[in-house]
C-alpha cells in the first residue's frame, strides 16, 4: 500500500536499529540539534571479603553505583549551548560576575549592555575587603526592603549561568525513529555537567565542544509503539 509505513516483508521490522541521523537529543523540553554524540559509563565498587584460613573470597561486597558520560556538541556562531542556557535560571550571589553585563546571556543586560553604575559595581573589579562590604551592604538593603532584621537572606537573585556548570540537573532524552515508524527512547535523570572544554585549529573545518557529565539514574532504551 502506497504511503505505509508498515515493513515491506515479514522478514523486515522483527528487530530494529537506529543509526546517529534517526537519534535526537532532548534537554528538559528543548531539542539540542547541535549534538554530535554523548556517550555513558556505569560503574560499581565491588570487592571481595577474605578471612584467614581461605585463600579465595567467601563473599563479594557490593558497594556505590557511580553514572558518568561525555557529549560532544557542535559549536557555529555561537556556544553549542547557548539557547539553552538563556533560557535557564540558577541562584547566583549578587554582584557576581553572573549578575553584571560581562555574562553574555543575561536578559536583562547582554553584552555590551547595563548601565555604568552596575557595571563599576562587579564584584571582580573590587578588592576583597570591598567586596565584602558591598555584599554585607546589598545584603542589608535587599533585607530592609523585606522588612527583616537580618541580612542573612536574600543575597542572591535568579539570572541565566554563565558557565555550563552553572547549570541546574536536567533531564536528558534520547529519542530514536527509523524509516520503519519504529521508535525508541532512553532516558538520564539529573544530569549534571562538570566539565567542557573546545578548541579551535587552522586544520579545523568545525569547532566542537567536550563536556563530561554525571547523572543519578540511566533508563535503557525501551521500545516505541510502532506507527501504523
Amino acid at each position: 500500500m502506497p504511503g505505509s509505513t508498515l515493513p515491506t516483508s515479514d522478514l523486515q521490522g522483527t528487530y530494529s536499529v537506529f543509526t546517529g541521523t534517526d537519534i535526537y537529543t532532548v534537554f528538559s523540553d528543548s531539542i539540542i540539534s547541535t549534538m554530535q554524540g554523548i556517550s555513558y559509563s556505569i560503574t560499581r565498587q565491588k570487592a571481595p571479603i577474605y578471612t584467614m584460613g581461605s585463600p579465595d573470597p567467601r563473599a563479594i561486597a557490593r558497594s556505590k553505583r557511580g553514572i558518568a558520560g561525555s557529549m560532544i556538541l557542535t559549536t557555529f556562531d555561537r556556544h553549542a549551548l547557548a539557547d539553552f542556557m538563556r533560557a535557564s535560571q540558577f541562584a547566583a550571589k549578587k554582584l557576581s560576575i553572573e549578575t553584571t553585563p560581562t555574562n553574555p546571556y543575561n536578559k536583562t543586560y547582554g553584552i555590551g549592555g547595563g548601565s555604568p553604575a552596575v557595571i563599576s559595581k562587579a564584584i571582580q573589579s573590587l578588592s576583597p575587603r570591598d567586596a565584602a562590604t558591598a555584599l554585607q551592604s546589598a545584603a542589608n538593603v535587599a533585607a530592609s526592603d523585606a522588612g527583616l532584621t537580618s541580612a542573612s537572606t536574600s543575597m542572591s537573585e535568579s539570572v541565566a549561568p554563565m558557565f555550563t556548570d552553572q547549570l541546574m540537573p536536567f533531564d536528558t532524552t534520547l529519542m530514536g525513529s527509523n524509516e520503519y515508524g519504529v521508535g525508541s527512547v532512553m532516558r538520564v535523570f539529573g544530569l549534571e555537567i562538570l566539565n567542557e572544554g573546545s578548541g579551535v585549529s587552522i586544520d579545523d573545518t568545525s569547532n566542537e565542544v567536550q563536556m563530561t557529565y554525571i547523572s543519578r539514574l540511566i533508563s535503557p532504551w525501551v521500545q516505541q509503539t510502532r506507527l501504523t
